[in-house]
């Protein structure tokens, strides 16, 4: 199946939302090397953190990156 085009992405069709799968391009991306992005935590300390039942504040995709971070170690 194709996805939205270039206008739709833009615009969002009908409205449904135009970044559904979680990242847009204009978007701040979710990790620059291993630093999370507007969290100030590399990946290892983020996982860390959840293991000890901290709630760090993440987006969905940066707590997605840390949990498969923690479930390959």
């Amino acid at each position: 199946m194709a996805g939205p085009s270039r206008t739709e992405h833009r615009a969002g069709a009908a409205g449904a939302d135009p970044c559904a799968c979680g990242v847009c391009g204009s978007d701040v991306p979710p990790l620059v090397g291993s630093v999370l992005t507007g969290t100030g935590l590399t990946v290892a300390q983020a996982a860390a953190a959840l293991e000890r039942g901290e709630t760090p504040a993440l987006t969905d995709v940066q707590r997605r990156i840390v949990e498969e971070y923690a479930f390959s170690r």
